[in-house]
Order: structure tokens, then C-alpha cells, then sequence
């Protein structure tokens, strides 16, 4: 991959492409971001110009033998190494090396995909990846064989976070003093769940949240509808496979604006049972909706609820959406939200989301978050009854 193909990241380009030039490569660097943020990205492009035979100034040559092949992801002395789990054809013990076809298949279609969207691919959804012992135990071995072409053999670790403590720990020498013309590169997106004797080994590079001015830029240059991808754009928060995903698979923004003006109808009047019916059935719709669309619908909500804290206290010039008709407006509606309920309204919907992608059942998700939020949007604010 290419550093002009990484959208965005300007300064941590120009940071990776210095200590090349300047011949101060770290043995071991962690690229940190969050999900969505091109840190897998920025590790493939930084690879490829570290093997490059004819450095460009600001990229690789992208046409010696060496960038033909880190462009298909083929290069003998680029390891990966990444969650895996059992599979049908894989029934024991699995390691990435089993996985590595699949592994190239959605690095070409997308480089910003999640962990997620990876053991979906290889059709383990239901189950928890892991980079076990077994995995420890084949880095060690190739990384004690000598570079084939390049100067530099590179191992790069994708989600380090996912490495349980005994793999972590019979890594931590050869990370710490690796052997000669060695480059780890750990890519993970949360640093809590990592080993401190592994963070402690590696050095930092930062990887920000993309802003929503640079999403949008990028769904347009991808041929999307101005007012469609700002849309997109808020509702992403800066994680670029979130955005490909809804303009891939959401309904006209307009859908979500009814569905849940009709939601947030329901939800006030549940607690009333001659109204409980109408919410089961609104639910069973949601059911049919698709998984994709009802996680984006669930985004929606949550930025809708952002912005009506946001309202309730005056703070307009930062809200995002754009929600009305059918009588409801956001003056009418903000102050439901408060200091008092607001946390956990939005925390019962990144749950929400969280199931959706865990194959929930739809139906019963919805109506259960409908009679929690329902619950908390009668919540009166303490403040307002002192």
C-alpha cells in the first residue's frame, strides 16, 4: 500500500517517512487508533516503503519488484499475524498462516475494516478471536530465518489487544531485543487491553480520529451525494469503515428522521399498556430492517440524542443532525434529555449496537431498549425538583 492511498494522516506520514530518511527506525512501534482511524493503513504503507528499493521523497516507488508485491500483500519477508479462531476447515490449534488468503482478500477490498468485519469474513462471527501461544511460537521461528529479499523483515501484529498472556509473555524478549534488521509493528486500537511489559516494549505512534470534514471529502471522492455523505460523516465519527458501511447499506437519511420521531412517540406512551402493542410492532419492523440498517438507524438515535443534550443547554452551534416533521421538533423534545438520564440512554444504544453485531435477536433488542429508554426519558432531572 501506498502513503497516498492512506487518507489523511498527513503528520504521521511525514513522522514515519523522517525516521526512515534519517536511518532512526524504531525496532518495535505501536500504531494506536481507534476504530476506523487507518492505523492497519498507515503500518501497510510504512512496510512498503521500508522494503523499497527506489524511495520516492514522500512515498514508495510503487513499481520496483519489492512494492509489486507488498501491494498484493506477498511479500516473503512480511509476516502477519492477527486474531484467528476454529473454523470447519480449520479444527485445531489455528494460526494466521491458515487464514492468510482470506487475510489478502479483505486487505485489498478494504484496509479500514474491524475485527468484526474480519472473523465475519472467515465466518467465525460468533466467536471470539485470539493470537494464542501457538502463534507466539511460529513468530519466533520466523523471525529467526533470514530475510529472503529485503534488508528489513517485518512482522506486523494486528490487534495486539487480542493476544492472550501467555502468547504476550513468550513474545516479550524477541520484541524487546529482536534480531538483527527486525521490525515489529503492533497495530491495535485500544492500549487498555494490552500487556504494560508489551506497551513498555514498543514505541507510540499516535493515530487520530479522522474529523468529519476529512469523512466527507472522502465520500464524495467516492462519487456520494453531498447531503448524503454529510449525513454519513456525522454519524461515523471519524471511523472511515463505519462510513463505507452506511453509504453502503443505509436507507435515505429521511427514513431513519421517521423511524425514529415514531420510536420516541412510543417510547413516551409505553408505559401505558393499551400502547404496548404499537411498540411490539414498530419492533417487529426494525426486526426486518437489516442488520446494517438497524445499526445505523441505532447511530442515528444516538447522535439525535447528543444534539438534544446539546440543545437543552444552549449549545446549538455544535449539534450535527438534522431531525423534525410530524410535529416534532428538537425544542420539543431536548429537554427529555438531561444530565440526569442522558448517559445511560446513550449507553443502552452503543449496547444495542454492540448486540446487533453480535447476531441478537433483533425483535427482542429493540423492545427491550424501547421499555428502558421509555423508563429513562420519564426520568426528571434532579436539579429541576430541588
Amino acid at each position: 500500500m501506498l502513503f497516498k492511498e492512506v487518507l489523511g494522516q498527513e503528520k504521521t506520514k511525514k513522522e514515519l517517512l523522517h525516521s526512515v530518511r534519517e536511518g532512526r527506525i524504531p525496532h518495535a512501534q505501536l500504531f494506536l487508533g481507534s476504530r476506523g482511524s487507518g492505523n492497519l493503513a498507515l503500518a501497510l504503507a510504512f512496510a512498503q516503503y521500508v522494503a523499497c528499493t527506489n524511495k520516492q521523497e514522500e512515498d514508495s516507488c510503487g513499481a520496483c519488484a519489492s512494492c509489486a508485491k507488498h501491494i498484493k500483500f506477498a511479500h516473503p519477508d512480511l509476516h502477519f499475524v492477527f486474531p484467528v479462531a476454529t473454523t470447519a476447515s480449520v479444527k485445531s490449534k489455528p494460526i494466521s498462516k491458515n487464514f492468510l488468503a482470506e487475510w489478502r482478500l479483505i486487505l485489498e477490498d478494504n484496509a479500514y475494516f474491524s475485527l468484526f468485519d474480519w472473523l465475519k469474513h472467515i465466518g467465525v462471527e460468533n466467536k471470539q478471536g485470539i493470537i494464542s501461544v501457538e502463534e507466539s511460537a511460529h513468530i519466533v521461528k520466523d523471525l529467526s530465518l533470514k530475510p529472503f529479499e529485503s534488508d528489513t523483515k517485518v512482522m506486523l501484529i494486528w490487534m495486539p489487544e487480542k493476544m492472550n498472556v501467555q502468547a504476550a509473555n513468550k513474545l516479550l524478549k524477541i520484541i524487546e531485543e529482536p534480531p538483527h534488521k527486525t521490525l515489529f509493528l503492533l497495530v491495535a486500537e485500544s492500549a487498555e487491553n494490552m500487556l504494560a511489559t508489551v506497551l513498555s516494549r514498543t514505541q507510540l505512534v499516535k493515530v487520530p480520529r479522522y474529523s468529519d470534514e476529512e469523512v466527507l471529502d472522502f465520500l464524495q471522492g467516492r462519487g456520494i451525494e453531498f447531503s448524503q455523505a454529510q449525513m454519513i460523516s456525522a454519524l461515523a465519527e471519524g471511523n472511515v469503515n463505519e462510513a463505507l458501511q452506511l453509504a453502503e447499506h443505509t436507507e435515505d437519511a429521511q427514513e431513519n428522521a421517521l423511524r425514529f420521531v415514531q420510536w420516541m412517540r412510543l417510547c413516551f406512551s409505553a408505559l401505558q399498556v393499551k400502547d404496548i402493542d404499537k411498540l411490539v410492532q414498530w419492533s417487529e419492523s426494525m426486526a426486518k430492517a437489516g442488520r446494517e440498517n438497524q445499526k445505523s438507524f441505532l447511530l442515528y438515535a444516538s447522535n439525535v440524542m447528543r444534539d438534544a443534550l446539546l440543545k437543552n443547554y444552549g449549545v446549538d452551534a455544535m449539534m450535527k443532525m438534522n431531525v423534525g416533521g410530524q410535529n416534532f421538533t428538537m425544542e420539543k423534545f431536548a429537554p427529555f434529555i438531561h444530565a440526569d438520564n442522558c448517559v445511560e440512554i446513550i449507553e443502552e444504544l452503543n449496547m444495542a449496537q454492540l448486540h446487533i453485531e453480535r447476531n441478537a435477536n433483533p425483535k427482542i433488542l429493540f423492545l427491550d431498549a424501547s421499555f428502558k429508554i421509555a423508563r429513562l426519558l420519564h426520568k426528571k432531572l434532579k436539579q429541576a425538583l430541588a
